[in-house]
C-alpha cells in the first residue's frame, strides 16, 4: 500500500518537473529568437538606410499647377546632383494619365546629353519614354548641386479633375523602370523624385 501511495505521489511530481523544464526551455528559445530578430531588424534597417541614399533628385517644374482645359502648359523635368557622378545611360519613364491630359512637343534641350536613342509619348503604357545611351568614355558628368534639364514637354488638359505626373519605377512586370547607370561600375544609381500634382479647371 505504501509503495502504491509513493507511486501516486511521484508520478504527478515528475510530471510537474517535466512541464516546468519544458516551459523554461521554450522561454529561452523564444528569447533567442527575439534576440536574432532584433539583430536582423538592425541589419535590415542599416541596409534600408544605405539603399535610400540618393545620388540625384528629379524635380518637375512648371509655372502653373492649376491648368485650364484645352490650354497648353510648359513642364520641365530637371535633375539635381546630390553628389558627383558619371553616367553612362539613362532610361527615363514619366507616368501620366492620357484620359486627363495630352502630352505634346517632347524636347531634350540639354546640350551635355546626346539625343535619346528612343523617345516616345506612349498612350498604351501611359508613360513618356526617353532612353539615352552616352557613348563618351567618361560618360555624362553629374555634379553636386548642379541642375540639369532632362526633358521638356507641353501638357494640354482634356477634362476637369485632379491628375499627376510622376517618375515610373516599374510596373507589375518590372518594365518601364527609370534607371541611371553609373559609368565604369554599371550600377544603377539611387534617386529621389517629386510628383507634379495638377488641378484641371474649365
Amino acid at each position: 500500500m505504501k509503495e502504491n501511495n509513493l507511486i501516486k505521489v511521484l508520478i504527478p511530481l515528475v510530471a510537474v518537473v517535466v512541464v516546468f523544464e519544458s516551459i523554461v526551455l521554450v522561454t529561452n528559445l523564444d528569447k533567442g529568437v527575439k534576440t536574432n530578430d532584433s539583430s536582423n531588424q538592425a541589419t535590415n534597417s542599416a541596409e534600408t538606410q544605405v539603399l535610400e541614399a540618393s545620388s540625384m533628385e528629379l524635380v518637375f517644374a512648371t509655372d502653373n499647377q492649376e491648368m485650364k482645359v484645352g490650354k497648353s502648359y510648359d513642364v520641365t523635368l530637371n535633375m539635381m546632383g546630390k553628389e558627383d557622378k558619371k553616367i553612362d545611360g539613362i532610361d527615363l519613364y514619366v507616368e501620366y494619365d492620357p484620359e486627363m491630359v495630352d502630352i505634346t512637343n517632347l524636347d531634350f534641350p540639354n546640350k551635355g546629353l546626346p539625343v535619346p536613342d528612343f523617345s516616345k509619348v506612349s498612350t498604351l503604357k501611359n508613360v513618356i519614354v526617353a532612353n539615352f545611351l552616352i557613348p563618351e568614355e567618361g560618360g555624362f558628368s553629374l555634379n553636386k548641386d548642379e541642375v540639369s534639364s532632362l526633358m521638356t514637354f507641353k501638357v494640354v488638359p482634356k477634362k476637369e479633375g485632379n491628375t499627376m505626373l510622376g517618375i515610373n519605377t516599374g510596373d507589375e512586370e518590372n518594365q518601364s523602370v527609370t534607371m541611371f547607370v553609373e559609368n565604369s561600375t554599371g550600377k544603377s544609381l539611387n534617386f529621389s523624385s517629386n510628383k507634379l500634382e495638377i488641378k484641371v479647371i474649365k
